[in-house]
């Protein structure tokens, strides 16, 4: 785009003759047009063509879906935000070039899927695109005819978004010898439209794409817009002189009909883009039609600039108009009007003194209207007489947003082929050298959400720029690895929940500041216990009553509340549990995310319990013991009291009873050892008076079945629907000892690929690695105490992203941060060249006779495009 905006407003052309890259696959007479430099080379892989497919489709179309990739990208449409959009598609195409290239070659078969009316559908398949997908024809008016054509069924509702894609390349030298015959080329080499020497124009290539979506939808989503189309219209000429007259009847009734459905003042108008062929008959009829429509409703002359594109990058033919748009559109961006080329002397036929409108034959200031915005139109009309009108206006001012201060960044970046994916890693970098802070999260949202997933990728976390950046280059230098999606076999995701002692004051203030879904879920808990909490849960978390977290009657409500925070922003950004675990207090919330146990019982539960808990006798004591558990429960009847309390792993174990028999045993035992600062001797004989109570409680409470695995610490085994559902379970998991290192262990018998340890503190991931049983999952963890919440949490989710098969939701990652679409690096293309080649004669055959088989050129050592 900035290179096209320069040109325009610098006033070259690119007109010369066929490069020297393009002579070999164009024998005969070197013809003259604004050329490509190659129109051989493509990567087939983000498009999942095959290598043996790709050199039997037209270059055009090739050309063309590659600039459609880049315009969704720029717009920010091509990955998971878009997924839910009803999407059409219309590619405005001529002719196939390269049937000729194929016959020539002897490659008759060649067509196929190359057939013209596959090249919207090719894309549409490949894109998973299900609204319209059509190719339109109309000649020189086709692009703004598609354009028309999506409009209509964006108004209707029918769709949400429209690709609009035209392509031109003269590939063949049959295309130059048709037009010469026509007597439609400038035998100059330049197009000189309303120059009063203009004699015919010149062939121009390229390809143009925009994206369209009803404004209202793009401004709610945050898309980046670059103008709004306020009026279209298409007609044909009818009956002329002959087919291929222009009509200036026609063409001031399609003016008058896009003004009409623009609604909007003529004046307010400051450039037509022309269509503007250079031709000594069509220069006339077109200033005719357009002061025929604009006098209808205006007297004024010269207040508005015409000009044509074709000076500059020849006609483009069907992608004339759009090409034309996207002129208007950069135009009224910078607020300058860009010369219209090789105007010596106007045509003698036009007195643009009595018209509306002065050539635009130098750079000139556009200034915006007073009260309104920019306006500019396009006119396109077809050698068979299809005319297309569009107006044109600045975008809307956006919105002032409100955007949710972020403390950490993820970045994904993916591609087809790890090549590929390094080399956008370092153009992301680069990118990121040139962005003010306050916008990375809009730079992260559209890398994110705005561009499609690939087989190849990677995502990293940081906490500004500096930090991407530098993650960045670490892939793209290839000290970081690259992944390989969708490898499947990385077994199922466990959720494993701490228990009491994880708590600290201000655990997750983080994150509630931060990440919107954390924030709902933690203010839904706290309404929820509002009436059963002596201090307001957020005031107990992150205010002046922290410090009550230290008593067991707060600490547990605590704790569950973050939990429920964490899983419920979990299951936003995708990440859901296969199965869970608890550890003690653990086990409810882990019910509660397997389904068992409704969000508010679970909270009343968590405060009974802890209340409970803490009005048993204060006398005990616990402590750690490092040993093997037969060793433990050996020396156990030695010390009356003591008791085990937690299996955690299999060298650590947890005892507890009264102070003076656990401390009788560290000193006895002969096994090493460690107090625990608790409050009570959990889950011994001391805890028996809370037990009846609890289990009253949650008889009251609505149990359920299990709906996803889920691992008792009670019992070391899988719940059932009838354990989940029994009171007593629940009742006997305050006093009996904690299973841990049993419950791990079957889990790991599932194959588990990775296992996220849920809580504000890590407690229980060294414990479980020790007790896992299958082979060695990703283990993850999320809040730690004296971290950042969430550069904690989004180290975690890279890892997991960069799991072979982790997917992240990330829609619901940016959700509710105010994030926009802003400017990056489009995909860099792997381009190798593919093209028809004779077939190689049959062994023994004779020189005449050939295999008819497909044959082309391809770089070898990219064979895995396919």
């Amino acid at each position: 785009m900035t290179a096209f905006a320069e040109l325009l407003m610098e006033g070259r052309d690119t007109v010369g003759p066929l490069p020297e890259s393009r002579r070999a696959d164009a024998p005969g007479t070197l013809p003259h047009a604004s050329f490509l430099d190659r129109v051989d080379e493509f990567d087939p892989a983000p498009f999942r063509i095959s290598a043996r497919e790709a050199p039997l489709i037209d270059p055009q179309a090739r050309i063309v879906y590659e600039t459609i990739w880049e315009a969704v990208e720029d717009g920010g449409r091509g990955g998971s935000r878009a997924a839910d959009d009803r999407t059409g598609l219309w590619i405005a195409y001529s002719h196939d070039h390269y049937h000729e290239e194929r016959v020539r070659h002897g490659v008759l078969e060649g067509r196929g899927l190359g057939l013209e009316a596959m090249i919207a559908n090719r894309l549409s398949y490949l894109m998973d695109w299900r609204g319209p997908s059509t190719v339109v024809n109309t000649l020189c008016s086709s692009s703004l005819v598609a354009l028309h054509s999506a409009l209509q069924h964006l108004r209707s509702g029918d769709i949400d978004t429209a690709v609009i894609g035209a392509v031109h390349a003269g590939i063949s030298p049959e295309y130059f010898r048709s037009m010469g015959d026509m007597m439609a080329l400038s035998p100059r080499h330049r197009s000189r439209a309303f120059d009063s020497t203009a004699d015919g124009f010149v062939p121009g290539e390229g390809a143009v794409a925009v994206v369209l979506r009803r404004c209202d939808d793009a401004l709610r989503d945050g898309d980046r817009i670059r103008g709004v189309v306020k009026g279209a219209a298409v007609n044909h000429g009818g009956r002329t002189t002959r087919y291929s007259a222009p009509s200036p009847r026609a063409q001031a009734e399609v003016i008058s009909a896009a003004l009409a459905d623009a609604g909007v003042s003529v004046e307010s108008i400051g450039l037509v883009e022309a269509h503007g062929t250079g031709t000594s008959l069509g220069d006339p009829i077109e200033v005719e039609g357009l002061t025929r429509a604009w006098r209808a409703v205006t007297d004024r002359s010269q207040f508005c600039a015409i000009g044509s594109l074709k000076g500059n990058v020849g006609h483009l033919e069907p992608a004339a108009g759009l090409a034309g748009l996207v002129k208007v559109l950069l135009s009224m961006e910078r607020g300058v009007v860009p010369p219209s080329l090789h105007v010596v002397r106007p045509n003698d036929h036009i007195r643009f003194e009595d018209t509306p409108f002065y050539l635009a034959d130098r750079v000139v200031e556009w200034p915006r209207p007073v009260g309104g915005p920019r306006r500019g139109a396009v006119s396109a009309f077809g050698m068979g007489g299809v005319n297309a009108h569009v107006i044109l206006e600045e975008p809307p001012a956006v919105p002032a947003r409100e955007t949710v201060a972020q403390d950490a960044y993820l970045l994904r970046v993916d591609a087809a082929d790890e090549v590929t994916a390094r080399t956008l890693a370092g153009a992301y970098a680069d990118r990121l050298a040139e962005v003010d802070e306050n916008r990375v999260g809009d730079v992260a949202f559209t890398a994110n959400t705005g561009r499609a997933e690939g087989r190849f990728g990677t995502v990293v976390s940081g906490r500004d720029t500096g930090e991407l950046a530098v993650a960045l280059r670490d892939v793209a230098s290839g000290a970081a690895p690259v992944v390989r999606r969708g490898g499947g076999g990385a077994g199922p995701v466990v959720f494993m929940f701490t228990g009491q002692g994880s708590q600290y004051a201000g655990m997750g203030r983080g994150l509630y500041r931060t990440e919107p879904v954390f924030r709902a879920a933690l203010d839904e808990c706290a309404e929820s216990v509002s009436g059963h909490l002596d201090v307001p849960l957020l005031e107990l978390l992150f205010g002046t009553s922290a410090r009550l977290l230290d008593s067991t009657r707060f600490a547990q409500v605590g704790i569950v509340a973050v939990q429920v925070g964490l899983v419920r922003w979990l299951e936003s950004v995708g990440v859901r549990a296969d199965a869970v675990v608890g550890h003690s207090l653990g086990e409810l919330t882990a019910g509660w995310a397997a389904g068992v146990v409704g969000l508010g019982d679970l909270l009343r539960l968590a405060v009974v319990r802890g209340g409970l808990m803490e009005s048993q006798p204060g006398e005990g004591a616990m402590a750690a013991v490092h040993g093997d558990a037969e060793a433990v429960l050996g020396v156990l009847d030695r010390f009356p009291g003591v008791e085990v309390a937690a299996f955690n792993s299999p060298r650590v174990v947890t005892v507890s009873g009264p102070a003076a028999a656990v401390a009788r045993f560290r000193a006895e035992s002969g096994l090493r050892s460690q107090p625990l600062v608790v409050s009570h001797a959990f889950h011994s004989a001391l805890m028996n008076g809370a037990v009846g109570p609890f289990a009253e409680v949650a008889a009251e409470v609505e149990w359920s079945a299990p709906r996803i695995g889920f691992v008792s610490s009670v019992t070391g085994g899988w719940h059932t629907a009838d354990s989940a559902v029994d009171p007593g379970h629940w009742a006997r998991g305050i006093r009996e000892p904690v299973r841990f290192s049993e419950a791990v262990g079957l889990l790991g018998g599932v194959g588990a690929g990775v296992v996220w340890e849920i809580g504000a503190q890590p407690q229980l991931t060294s414990l479980a690695r020790a007790s896992w049983q299958g082979g060695e999952p990703v283990w993850l963890t999320t809040l730690r105490r004296d971290r950042v919440d969430q550069a904690e949490v989004y180290a975690a989710l890279a890892a997991y992203a960069n799991t072979a098969s982790g997917t992240v939701d990330w829609a619901g990652l940016h959700a509710g941060k105010g994030h926009r679409t802003a400017t990056l690096p489009t995909y860099p293309f792997h381009r190798q060249r593919y093209w028809v080649s004779p077939p190689p004669p049959t062994p023994g055959s004779g020189r005449d006779q050939q295999d008819r088989q497909h044959t082309y050129d391809r770089n070898e050592r990219h064979q895995h495009h396919g």
